[in-house]
């Protein structure tokens, strides 16, 4: 999976880019879709005491975005992959769950035309006169 940082008032050092590379990889086996590597963008921002991440990426036409807040900034990565993960896991159900299944075979015992009253014999709720 490929992971953008974008870090407001923010800069994360290579080895804990490396951790958290690992940490989207889970993410990046489960949005893998053989068309390519997923992508995700990372935003890190800090405000007085708390960090906030937000991920975005991009799954078959959708914006799958989790978003985490605490005053440690790796805890709220770790929310924030959570809440992405567990999107994952629901948009690949449905995915998975919404393909069509072939039609099945039709009996023998059920040919057309067997169960008609067409032979002019009064049916319910037809006036006879």
């Amino acid at each position: 999976m490929k992971v953008t940082y974008t870090g407001r008032d923010i800069d994360l050092s290579p080895a804990q880019s490396e951790k958290l590379t690992a940490e989207f990889e889970k993410v990046g086996k489960l949005l893998d879709n053989g068309m390519g590597e997923a992508g995700a963008h990372v935003v890190l921002s800090h405000e007085r005491h708390l960090n906030n991440v937000e991920i975005t990426v991009p799954y078959h036409n959708h914006e799958l975005v989790g978003e985490g807040s605490d005053t440690d900034l790796f805890s709220a990565i770790h929310a924030a992959v959570g809440k992405l993960e567990k999107q994952a896991v629901r948009v690949r159900e449905k995915w998975r769950d919404s393909k069509r299944s072939p039609r099945k075979e039709t009996d023998a015992s059920s040919e057309p035309g067997e169960g008609k009253t067409g032979d002019g014999e009064a049916g319910e709720g037809r006036p006879t006169s």
